[in-house]
């Protein structure tokens, strides 16, 4: 059966954003300033095939996709460096017709050798790729079309190929070991080039030459380098313009009684979970992980930690509101319940010597230092030991994705249906082993089943067979607990519409809001225009 999917031609994304009419930038046009991610310092790496280390931006302003989804609206799709795509073989190849005129920030032509380039890397290194995508091979059909082979059915991987994988330049990277190169002079095809870089701060300008006439409309985007505690002061002060970050108490940090200009927008990105290592051998133990879900008071989590921002997940992961359709019947009205006796019964069977583990959290991250506190309360009321240990970022990222771990927490983005959060989660061959980087499945998770039902969503474009691979999905979280769920990730996003407007909202959600989202932070970007017009 051969498939034909054409998306219409969206230049200048009309749609996607409410502000029509944008002019060209004025030379008074003022530079924004953006905090991705608490910081202190930034690495000298934008290469978007890294896992650790390369700096927010690389992906989206500097490096595009293929294809744009937006997660806002499931099944929204806009054409990007690709103009269409169409499925064939009964899912195991997809070709893309490319855009033609695109130019590298070097002037160099792009043309579909740098796309089967980019999957070749792929091929060749596969710990460079992060969504392990069963590819097979990649080839130039012509200037303005490629081919790319799957080894499997791989309907269900669009997004993972078109939606997030960033293409590379073949004339440079080629000359390089892509395993090893920072590349600190990225040449991209994006609406940003890189102007200048310092460990305490890099900087953006527009890319002149960019396909999408008149776009960008900011010329300057800045990235200073703000701890935890200094972006609540930059937020206070007026010095951001646009953050991603936690605030405990943001009418007062930072609306300060300005809502006209103030605004924050946070939908559910994905679900934050407890992730137990599951190659821990008392760990592995079901009945261990039931009991440490038993203890865990959620509802305070939400409350106390995340200060009501969001909401306790439903026990499946699955995001709600708008996953209904994929919950399995049994458990649709799941919910969470405190048992400590329940709990404590549970452990009786394990020796007390053993139930001793460390909670590993990025100390950045207030709001989960806080939640993690109130864990290892919940958990010494059953018997167990908790100690939370927060470490910088980049040292929690490196230790999750090579095992390296008891217990932490970690955020799972949603994707463009519950199927890609799921994949993320279960999919074994995600599971590296202890010592290798992973790029999801960190607590090692290995099921036939899950693995089954996985494939079976991959295998096929029928909705009410993709809902009933879900919904087994959904059955194994919440009778097994592979991992888990907490609460419902915020997409964090603080921004000011002092100087421009046409920011995401829930009005309008053509792109998640935050600045740390990549593709996303460049589409959003791109609808920004100055201040009253």
């Amino acid at each position: 059966m051969k498939r034909l999917t054409i998306i219409a031609m969206a230049v200048v994304l009309a749609g996607c954003s409410g502000g029509g009419g944008q002019k060209g930038p004025g030379a008074a046009a003022p530079p924004l300033v953006v905090h991705a991610i608490d910081s202190g310092t930034f690495q000298e790496n934008f290469n978007p095939f890294h896992l650790e280390g390369v700096n927010f931006g690389s992906t989206g302003m500097i490096y595009e996709t293929l294809e744009y989804f937006n997660k806002l609206k499931p099944g929204e799709i806009t054409p990007w460096l690709a103009l269409s795509h169409e499925w064939s073989n009964d899912g195991k190849t997809l070709t893309f017709t490319l855009r033609q005129g695109v130019k590298w920030t070097d002037g160099k032509p792009f043309t579909a050798d740098d796309v089967v380039f980019t999957f070749e890397t792929m091929i060749k290194h596969p710990e460079l790729n992060k969504s392990a995508v069963e590819l097979a091979g990649a080839k130039a059909l012509a200037p303005d079309k490629v081919r790319l082979d799957f080894k499997s059915t791989s309907y269900a991987k669009l997004f993972n190929i078109s939606g997030s994988t960033a293409i590379v330049p073949k004339h440079l990277f080629e000359k390089e070991n892509p395993v090893t190169f920072t590349n600190p002079k990225p040449v991209g095809t994006g609406p940003y080039k890189l102007a200048k870089f310092s460990a305490q701060l890099y900087e953006m300008t527009k890319n002149p030459d960019y396909w999408q006439p008149g776009k960008p409309v900011v010329p300057t985007v800045r990235f200073p380098a703000y701890t935890a505690n200094a972006v609540q002061t930059g937020l206070q002060q007026g010095e951001i313009d646009w953050a991603g970050a936690f605030v405990p108490d943001i009418d007062k940090i930072y609306v300060q009684g300005k809502p006209e200009t103030n605004k924050y927008f946070f939908p559910p990105e994905g679900v934050v979970a407890l992730l137990p290592n599951l190659t821990h051998p008392v760990l592995s133990k079901p009945e261990v992980r039931q009991a440490i879900s038993l203890a865990i008071d959620r509802d305070k989590i939400v409350k106390v930690a995340e200060r009501g921002y969001t909401k306790v997940a439903h026990p499946t992961g699955i995001p709600m509101p708008g996953g209904e359709a994929f919950l399995p019947p049994a458990y649709k009205n799941a919910a969470y319940k405190v048992d400590v006796e329940k709990a404590k019964e549970l452990l009786k069977g394990v020796d007390p010597a053993q139930l001793k583990f460390q909670l590993l959290v990025p100390s950045p991250f207030t709001d989960w230092v806080n939640a993690a506190q109130l864990i290892r309360e919940d958990l010494a009321k059953v018997g167990i030991t908790v100690e939370t240990r927060g470490v910088a970022f980049q040292d929690w990222v490196s230790k999750v994705g090579k095992g390296s771990y008891d217990l932490s927490i970690r955020a799972t983005p949603a994707g463009a249906s519950p199927y890609f959060q799921m994949r993320s989660l279960l999919f074994s061959e995600l599971a590296k082993p202890v010592g290798s980087s992973a790029t999801g499945n960190y607590q090692r998770w290995k099921d036939a089943a899950s693995d089954k039902l996985i494939h079976d969503y991959a295998a096929t474009d029928d909705p009410a067979a993709q809902q009933k691979a879900a919904q087994g999905l959904g059955t194994i979280m919440v009778e097994k607990l592979p991992v888990l769920p907490l609460f419902y990730s915020p997409a964090w996003a603080q921004f000011r519409t002092s100087k421009y407007v046409g920011w995401p909202s829930e009005q309008d959600p053509y792109a998640m809001p935050s600045p740390y989202t990549s593709p996303d932070a460049a589409v959003v970007l791109l609808n920004l225009r100055p201040a009253g017009t």
